[in-house]
């Protein structure tokens, strides 16, 4: 099984924030799907695409550069922070190895189903707010 450990500001697994859209292709091949950049509701929704049955998001910028990943849970592989099952853990293990970092805005709009850790760039969800496992976990590039 595969394991695609989250560090912070840089990667999930082999795919890179700033990397280009044709070096994640060649790595993970086709994408299942793709969402073309848009406009709805007044909000630009940028270019995306999806692999392992669209478990594995990544968001580009107009230059076709990774701004964001996000990953679900997949029988594929694992996803692990500092050795952590993020998907399995229970969740206040996960919370705790990244607050070793930096704090949760527990003050974020969606806290406690989408924690947000603004010092690293990282967002975990869950669909249950308290002790619920996290469904999900998203790294973006530093805010400008």
């Amino acid at each position: 099984m595969q394991e695609f450990k989250v560090i912070p500001h840089q990667s999930i697994g082999p795919i890179h924030l700033g990397m280009l859209r044709d070096n994640v292709r060649q790595i993970f091949g086709s994408p299942n799907s793709v969402e073309q950049a848009h406009v709805k509701w007044g909000i630009h929704w940028p270019d995306r695409d999806f692999f392992f049955r669209n478990a594995f998001q990544v968001t580009y910028n107009s230059e076709l550069e990774v701004t964001h990943i996000e990953v679900a849970s997949q029988p594929d592989y694992v996803v692990t922070f500092a050795g952590i099952n993020v998907h399995a853990a229970n969740p206040r293990e996960v919370i705790a190895a990244l607050e070793k970092l930096a704090p949760v805005d527990n003050e974020f709009r969606e806290y406690p189903v989408n924690l947000w850790f603004p010092d690293l760039d990282l967002n975990l969800f869950r669909s249950q707010t308290n002790d619920g496992n996290f469904e999900t976990i998203g790294i973006s590039i530093p805010a400008s």
